[in-house]
Formats: C-alpha cells, sequence, structure tokens
C-alpha cells in the first residue's frame, strides 16, 4: 500500500489537519455529488487529511452530511457563485463525481473559465460525453463505459486461465 507521501502529489503531502471550512487559503478539493463516488472520494480524502469540499443538489444529504461535520455546500456545481463559494479560486483538484453528464460538461466549462489552473476530473457514462468534457476545460475523463469494459475484459481472462482456456494453454 502507497503512503500518502508518495501516492499524492506534493501539494498534498504532509497535511495534518481536516479543515471542516474552507476558510483557509490552503488548496483543497472539491467534489461535485455525493453517490458512490463522491462517498467513495469524499472518504479516501478524509482518511488522508486532505482538506476538501462538498459541493450537494440534495438538501437532505447536505444537512446529514453538515450534522456529522463533513464541509459541505448545497448548490449546482455549474453556478458559479457555487464553485466561488466552494474555493475554486484556491482549489487543485475539482472532481465532478455527478450523474448528470451534461452539468459535468457545463461545470467542466464553469470551472475552467474561473481559474484554468484547476484541475478538473469529470466522470460520464458515454466517451461522446467524456470527450465533450475535455473539449469544456475537464483535464481528466473517468468514463463509465469504458471501466465497464475493462472489467469484462479482466473477468473473461481470468476466467478463461482459471480454466486453462487462456493465452497460455493455447499457445501463444
Amino acid at each position: 500500500m502507497a503512503s500518502a507521501g508518495s501516492f499524492y502529489p506534493r501539494w498534498l503531502r504532509g497535511w495534518r489537519r481536516y479543515d471542516t471550512h474552507m476558510t483557509s487559503e490552503r488548496p483543497h478539493v472539491i467534489i461535485a455529488g455525493y453517490g458512490i463516488g463522491g462517498r467513495f472520494v469524499t472518504e479516501c480524502l478524509r482518511k488522508s487529511d486532505i482538506p476538501f469540499v462538498l459541493v450537494e443538489k440534495n438538501p437532505q444529504t447536505v444537512r446529514t452530511q453538515a450534522e456529522l461535520g463533513l464541509s459541505v455546500i448545497e448548490g449546482d456545481i455549474t453556478d458559479s457563485e457555487v464553485l466561488r463559494r466552494a474555493g475554486i479560486e484556491r482549489a487543485s483538484i475539482l472532481a465532478l463525481a455527478i450523474s448528470d453528464e451534461e452539468a459535468s460538461i457545463r461545470a467542466s466549462a464553469a470551472a475552467h473559465a474561473i481559474r484554468p489552473e484547476v484541475h478538473i476530473i469529470a466522470a460520464t457514462r458515454y466517451t461522446s460525453s467524456g470527450l465533450k468534457a475535455l473539449q469544456a476545460g475537464a483535464d481528466e475523463i473517468i468514463v463509465a463505459e469504458q471501466a465497464v469494459a475493462r472489467e469484462f475484459h479482466r473477468r473473461i481472462e481470468t476466467w478463461m486461465t482459471q480454466h486453462g482456456l487462456g493465452p497460455a494453454a493455447r499457445g501463444y
């Protein structure tokens, strides 16, 4: 298992305090969406003591997470004012872990317009939407259909190898 010092970029290393409010001038991560992807990112950052703020549209989720001590803002990540409230001017990463592909594209464009230096990672379902997010300003994309294809390949290859049907068994 990689340590935080080797796994994370230099600007994230050595932080040992979790900020519950983004009043600090230090760089931080903005996470949009608290579905499975957003929860996973949030938990990873929390365990590594990396400052972050969550932007979520669901008022009940915002209330619950705020009561649990999470730094959370209610709002639409495509709105430039919400991005500013989340601290886009000093954020290092914007993780768009939302299911609405069109919103990911709009949020990429809005964030890039405010701060071109922020590293934007956008999740999309389809490759075509991912390409649009890249054109709008995202630096990286995570495409669900590509992840599914890789996982199918991995599982089929594993099964075939376990049953003596893999490339080695056929002399390739």
